[in-house]
């Protein structure tokens, strides 16, 4: 190649590589900016908030010694004594030390939700660029996630779905690179912020194993997740060994909250006039409101969009990697738990859970429309010459 060719070359790569930093940038602080604005907007607890955020102050004050409380706590039953156990901690620990650092506050309380989608905006471009190669569509899929209607409104609360969303996406990425234990690790973070995390495991397990992860590695990355989730519990576990007065006794308290956890969470909780089944969440059966006018609801058009592109690859006989169908296993997986512990008789659930695979979406649109379109572009190709060819009769 000439050096004048090859500079003009390599001086268009590099602009383009600058636009699409730009764009993520300009997606990124989009989400910061209108977060900032919403978050503040409303300095009174919002929906589930009046749990998550009494039990972090909580956390603060009885388990760690520190005070946060400036506002009074929310109206709800025992509210000073409330340590939201049918939970895990993580995402309390986080919100506690938000405000340690901001004061007892709404910003306090609901920005880590706000960064979490701007780092999953990348993280989502980072995927599809590992599954495709290409960054036209992940820099399309980062724009997808930047405006989910379920992503963007959990970000703007202080609730548990955009800490699994967040770390489930993070964990997805370290996988797709192969950076295996860094993966599992990072799902312990998920599964310590709410028990849901746990339905994406099958999928991730198999992703790691197609990934050509050794099972000694993926032994120690199930390892890794138990280890991780036993600690963040650790303080719980001393604080009520400190109460009941021997280490035993306080892990006994501890295995007594997941025993009656995992029978509260497969119980129905009774008639709730937005909780709809797994299935309504991607028609919007039941929206759930927040603050102002925004609402977690579904973006139907995508949902439609992703469900159909697999339906599409199978009519058109789309040869396809299958790193391409990872996202499709994510959410496969996940859904399939949802729809599990619903027959078990979990049937109060609400359309925000789908923030537990709501990021799979938008990469598996963007990982699978282009191949599918493609050859969808090839056939009708193939059908105009064929009937180009038959009005014309035989030579």
């Amino acid at each position: 190649m000439k050096p004048q060719l090859l500079k003009e070359k390599l001086f268009t790569e590099e602009m383009f590589k600058l636009v699409l930093i730009a764009v993520l940038a300009a997606l990124t602080s989009y989400i910061l900016v209108y977060g900032y604005y919403m978050v503040t907007s409303c300095d009174d607890y919002v929906s589930d908030e009046v749990y998550y955020v009494s039990a972090a102050k909580n956390i603060g004050l009885r388990v760690f010694g520190i005070n946060v409380i400036e506002k009074p706590y929310p109206n709800i039953p025992d509210p000073k004594g409330n340590l939201n156990l049918e939970h895990p901690p993580l995402a309390k620990y986080i919100m506690f030390l938000s405000m340690l650092i901001l004061g007892d506050n709404s910003l306090a309380w609901r920005i880590p939700g706000v960064i979490m989608h701007a780092l999953i905006v990348i993280l989502v471009y980072l995927s599809i660029l590992k599954i495709t190669h290409s960054p036209y569509p992940a820099i399309l899929a980062s724009a997808i996630i930047a405006f989910d209607p379920i992503i963007k409104a959990l970000g703007l609360i202080a609730m548990l779905e955009i800490y699994v969303a967040f770390f489930l996406t993070l964990s997805f990425t370290l996988m797709v690179y192969r950076k295996f234990l860094s993966s599992y690790a990072v799902f312990g973070l998920a599964l310590s912020s709410k028990y849901s995390a746990l339905f994406a495991l099958p999928a991730y397990v198999y992703i790691s194993l197609k990934e050509k992860c050794s099972r000694r590695r993926l032994f120690l990355g199930l390892i890794l997740i138990f280890v991780i989730y036993s600690l963040l519990w650790l303080p719980l576990a001393m604080y009520f060994a400190s109460e009941k007065g021997s280490l035993i006794e306080g892990i006994s308290k501890v295995i007594n909250e997941h025993l009656f956890a995992m029978s509260w969470h497969l119980s129905s909780k009774g008639g709730h006039s937005y909780s709809s089944p797994p299935w309504g969440w991607l028609y919007n059966e039941k929206v759930w409101p927040i603050y102002g006018k925004t609402t977690v609801h579904t973006n139907i058009y995508m949902v439609s969009l992703f469900l159909a592109l697999p339906i599409l690859a199978l009519i058109f006989k789309v040869k396809i990697d299958e790193k391409i169908l990872y996202p499709y296993y994510w959410f496969l997986s996940v859904f399939l738990g949802f729809m599990l512990i619903y027959f078990l008789g979990s049937t109060t659930q609400f359309i925000f859970y789908a923030a537990t695979y709501e990021p799979s979406v938008s990469i598996g649109i963007m990982s699978l429309m282009f191949p599918v379109f493609d050859k969808m572009e090839e056939e009708i190709g193939k059908l105009k010459k064929w009937l180009h060819h038959g009005r014309r009769g035989p030579a």
